[in-house]
């Protein structure tokens, strides 16, 4: 699920801007840097990161002296709370950290071995709400008790109706929740949105 070191473009510290900038054209955005050794993780370099350097340095700095200048001032570092290890976390701990990078870390017992990268997280939540299925969408407000997600189950597929996904929001909430639920297009729409608003469930909003 995800690239692993051998599968990647790696820079190292050592390495100018001139140079990184000629492998971050070849279609990167942005890339992992290691040690020389390739033993450390350091950080992330991207045009982003070698913009921002630009901009802090004196006028007079030509394009040239920028080139020739070593990446290490330009990397993007981040915090052991914005890696993801293998063997403790789990798919759901990357969303926190793509939001804010292009691609989360990977490691294995303090050890590199990879990245996800956000078009891989995306495709991963697209298959969550089965984005691509057809299907109508029923968002549901329910109470945050047991049974809840039974109940409904068996309303809808009381119907023979299957039921494509589920996602259910508010987790933290003690009280009520939305639930949307995504199920096949069927003709006994309006039965089920009778029966679930019978049993209790209120039904937000149906597409």
């Amino acid at each position: 699920m995800f690239n692993t070191k051998k599968e990647l473009v790696l820079l190292n510290p050592e390495m100018t801007i001139g140079e990184s900038l000629d492998i971050l054209a070849q279609s990167h955005y942005s890339l992992p840097v290691l040690s020389k050794d390739g033993s450390a993780f350091l950080g992330i370099l991207s045009k982003r990161s070698i913009l921002e350097y630009y901009e802090l340095q004196p006028l007079s700095t030509s394009l040239e002296e920028l080139h020739k200048s070593p990446i290490v001032n330009c990397i993007e570092k981040l915090a052991p709370s914005e890696y993801v290890d293998v063997r403790k976390n789990h798919f759901e701990d990357c969303l926190p950290i793509i939001v804010r990078y292009p691609f989360v870390p990977i490691f294995d017992e303090n050890k590199f071995i990879g990245i996800i990268k956000r078009s891989l997280v995306e495709k991963t939540l697209e298959a969550c709400f089965g984005t691509n299925v057809k299907g109508t969408r029923i968002l549901l407000g329910v109470h945050n008790q047991v049974g809840t997600l039974l109940a409904v189950s068996k309303i809808i597929t009381k119907y023979n109706v299957n039921i494509i996904s589920d996602i259910g929001f508010e987790a933290d909430s003690n009280y009520l929740r939305r639930l949307l639920i995504k199920i096949e297009e069927t003709p006994k729409l309006t039965k089920i949105l009778e029966d679930l608003n019978k049993y209790g469930f209120r039904v937000l909003d149906v597409e």
